[in-house]
């Protein structure tokens, strides 16, 4: 399983915090509401205390599938990007081998047929860096290659067909053609697990917030000014930068509450 980042694992963990306190507490805190209520509209209220019980675990189940969906999306973030590592390096790879051809064939030409040899198999200019760009000219060399046949040999008894440079070259070019294809279907699924996971991000945000701003304001009106303080979101924890007190128990009278 791939590893959460720390922050997600902070947002997690204020998560299950604020879902145990509502669990824990929802059973003091919906009599007292529904008490005050009583009292404000009547016998008849629809404020019950099975209403504010439904309320608060419907919200905390709202916030468990928030932070399921954020690990989810999280963790395949994490490993599409522990999958990109030997595809990248594999077309890394290639991409020395056929620039290292394409500077050995620039050499060989040079050495059998003349500088004036090497414009006529586009071999005249800089050999590129980027992979993309170092395939084209290798295509474009190979192609040229074969539209210009020649065989040569040396002074010195050795040979150059440009039939066998091409066919080699060619080859090389295929596998380096390959490799890119794989590199950029892998960086499109990153780019599209990134997405993903910053929805899900958002999401999350959208339900802790609600949630926990919810549960401190009942908490207030329950008279449960501690509790409220427990679970009252914070821009820290919104972030990932604190996972949060433990939410389930009140802390110690005059205790200051975490923020």
């Amino acid at each position: 399983m791939s590893r959460l980042s720390e922050q997600v694992q902070n947002q997690i963990r204020v998560s299950e915090k604020v879902i145990a306190s509502a669990h824990t507490h929802a059973g003091k805190v919906a009599p007292a509401l529904a008490e005050q209520a009583n009292k404000v509209q009547g016998k008849n209220t629809k404020a019950t205390a099975e209403a504010f019980t439904a309320v608060i675990l419907a919200a905390a189940d709202g916030l468990a599938h928030a932070a399921a969906e954020l690990r989810e999306r999280e963790q395949n973030l994490a490993a599409e990007r522990a999958d990109d590592g030997p595809v990248r390096a594999a077309r890394d790879n290639a991409t020395t081998e056929v620039s290292g051809l394409v500077t050995l064939l620039r050499s060989t030409v040079e050495d059998h047929m003349g500088t004036a040899a090497l414009a006529t198999y586009g071999l005249g200019g800089d050999t590129p860096r980027a992979p993309a760009k170092l395939l084209n000219l290798a295509q474009n060399v190979a192609q040229l290659l074969e539209q210009n046949p020649a065989k040569v040999t040396s002074p010195f008894g050795t040979s150059f067909d440009t039939k066998t440079a091409a066919q080699v070259l060619k080859a090389k070019a295929a596998e380096l053609a390959a490799h890119i294809k794989d590199d950029d279907r892998e960086a499109r699924e990153l780019e599209t697990a990134m997405s993903d996971r910053d929805r899900a991000a958002a999401a999350w945000v959208n339900a802790y917030q609600g949630t926990a701003s919810m549960l401190e304001g009942l908490y207030r009106q329950a008279g449960l000014k501690d509790l409220a303080d427990k679970v009252r979101p914070t821009q820290r924890r919104l972030r990932g930068e604190d996972a949060g007190a433990d939410a389930a128990e009140a802390p110690p009278a005059g205790a200051p509450a975490d923020g």
